[in-house]
């Protein structure tokens, strides 16, 4: 019961709106068993009026109406019909309110889940991120959603609903004839056990169904984001074939829920019959020895058969209440992940960042058995450039996303300006540094938002002058919307190197103390190259520079060169000092220029 438990304090924030729901469903019950006393005195007066007779406790209960309404005999038999027509209209109204209450609360519900499923992930780590599959995550925020919004919107409310309904019903059956009603609850319990073990086989499946259709989910944003790969190799009938092979075993799951879904309404049906076979059967026996006259017979005859419609909802509610539940169970495994970046209670405010920059025997390990960084220091001043050369998989990168705190050192320490970093907040420390990657993320706004991201005090001058700084101004310009282009997904409708700049824009209005660059240039032609050079070049320009390159011509001018390999530094120094060590560096050096002289 945890995770209902837990899915229902969700609606504890909308008490009010569920108390009133709760009531109005009561007014359903009452008067849904209005309709058998109705029925009740409506066949006993026709009786009556054909020359019949009823019980001696029938006449009671017609002459209380009666007294009741102060209503003549003669004019009983025409208020029956509207009294019907009222309870009709009295169910109509209050399901009306009943309804409109639970789904907007369901709407309300939802909207908190999702709100605090997107806050979630967005606050995850970045290993957690990394490691996810993009179409798992979306099918937990869209699709296990709405099986949760239709738990709590339509299920709750009839899981409620119809118990008050079937509790009424069984008091009105038991108050006007206690020796038939308690033979018919025989019959009953035995409604239950199929209940139980559908509602078991649909949460068992409901979860591997949500897992399959995330597995489809995440193969098509795959197959689409990798379609120029899938052409190019002719392995469109290969993709075709997994993805029948997916869709296949997600039929095979949803099928088996199916038939379970089938069987319910047949074995709630036969059930029901049962019962009013055995009713009927004794109490036409009762009627002919003159011990039930026709209206008592007839509404409880219509009570019984009233009471099938609750049962055969609870079931379909049951079964449909599991999935939501199976669909909460995913979306739980999210908000119970693990966050091991996060600020300790005592974490400060970094200001007046000058961009000092120390780490001291710093280790780290993505995976216990396998070290990435081991034991590197290395003093940065302010204003100063940095280079960290060194092939794929040495740790350039792991380094800089630790000063970043998207992970956390195994041991050692990171300060900036003297602070360790582990002890200053996340958001302070993050507004101090600017971040530009090779695989430049563009959003698909306009170009003046994809500059600005991240400020929330600018002016549109200072975005024109980050632009010019990064060299972006020019190409902006000649585009028929200017700054209020809408660049695409991912900045579909500009090339490489028009992103880079936009990144580095972005980047300029950040206004940072320590700026990263990894790898800016590595996928650019020689013109985009050129011009991020003399952009990178103007925006260092007073500020803490780390600069991951694989081109050493991108590097030349650094302050220190940091040569890293198997996570460890084996060289440290200038480019000239580097060359006169004839070590690492210089062997790198002529591999990327062979047919030139060491420049000394």
């Amino acid at each position: 019961m945890v995770n209902e438990d837990r899915l229902l304090s969700y609606v504890k924030p909308f008490v009010s709106r569920f108390i009133f729901a709760l009531f109005f469903m009561a007014m359903i019950a009452a008067f849904t068993v209005l309709l058998p006393l109705v029925i009740e005195l409506l066949v006993n007066e026709l009786s009556i009026r054909s020359g019949g007779t009823v019980s001696g406790e029938a006449q009671e209960f017609r002459e209380f109406i009666m007294q009741t309404f102060n209503i003549a005999e003669k004019n009983l038999a025409p208020l029956l019909p509207v009294m019907l027509l009222a309870v009709f209209f009295g169910q109509a109204v209050f399901t009306f309110l009943s309804l409109y209450l639970m789904k907007t609360l369901g709407l309300k519900v939802i909207r908190n889940i999702r709100d605090k499923l997107y806050r979630n992930l967005v606050h995850q780590s970045v290993d957690f991120l990394s490691k996810a599959k993009t179409g798992d995550l979306t099918s937990r925020i869209s699709n296990d959603i709405e099986k949760i919004r239709f738990a709590v919107s339509e299920t709750l409310a009839v899981y409620i609903r119809e118990s008050l309904i079937l509790v009424g019903l069984i008091i009105y059956i038991f108050l006007r004839d206690w020796q038939m009603s308690l033979f018919s609850m025989v019959i009953l319990p035995i409604a239950a056990m199929p209940m139980i073990y559908f509602g078991k086989r649909v949460k068992k499946r409901g979860i591997q169904s949500q897992e399959t259709i995330a597995e489809l989910s995440n193969f098509l944003a795959e197959t689409v984001g990798g379609n120029k790969i899938v052409k190019a190799y002719n392995m469109e009938e290969y993709e075709i074939e997994k993805f029948r092979k997916m869709n296949q075993k997600h039929y095979k799951i949803n099928s088996k829920i199916a038939m379970v879904y089938s069987l319910a309404s047949p074995v709630m049906t036969f059930i029901g019959g049962l019962v009013a076979f055995a009713v009927f059967s004794v109490g036409t026996q009762r009627m002919a020895v003159g011990s039930m006259d026709p209206g008592k017979f007839a509404a409880f005859f219509l009570a019984i058969l009233m009471m099938y419609n609750p049962i055969k909802k609870l079931s379909q509610a049951h079964n449909d209440y599991q999935q939501g539940i199976s669909g909460y169970y995913r979306v739980r495994q999210i908000f119970s992940a693990t966050r091991p970046v996060k600020d300790i209670p005592t974490a400060v405010e970094l200001k007046e960042v000058k961009g000092e920059v120390t780490f001291k025997d710093v280790s780290f390990s993505y995976r216990e058995d396998i070290p990435v960084i081991r034991n590197i220091s290395f003093f940065a001043k302010p204003n100063r450039m940095i280079a960290l050369v060194g092939g794929s998989g040495s740790g350039k990168s792991t380094l800089m996303y630790l000063l970043l705190r998207f992970y956390e050192p195994d041991s050692g320490e990171i300060l900036i300006d003297g602070k360790d970093i582990l002890h200053v907040t996340h958001k302070s420390l993050r507004e101090a540094i600017s971040l530009v990657t090779q695989d430049v993320f563009i959003f698909n706004d306009t170009i003046e938002n994809n500059i600005a991201y991240g400020r929330k005090n600018y002016t549109f001058d200072e975005v024109k002058r980050a632009a010019e700084i990064a060299r972006a101004a020019d190409f902006i310009e000649e585009l028929p919307l200017k700054y209020q282009t809408i660049v695409g997904e991912r900045g579909a409708f500009l090339s490489m190197g028009q992103r880079q700049r936009i990144s580095i824009a972005r980047a300029v209005l950040k206004k940072p103390a320590i700026l990263i660059f990894d790898e800016a240039t590595s996928s650019l032609d020689s013109e985009s190259e050129k011009l991020i050079q003399e952009a990178m070049t103007e925006v260092m320009k007073g500020r803490t520079t780390f600069v991951i390159a694989h081109r050493l011509s991108t590097i030349l001018e650094a302050d220190k060169i940091l040569v890293i390999e198997n996570g460890e530094i084996k060289e440290s120094g200038s480019h000239k000092e580097l060359l006169v060590n004839r070590g690492l560096y210089y062997s790198l050096y002529n591999l990327q220029f062979p047919e030139m002289d060491i420049i000394m």
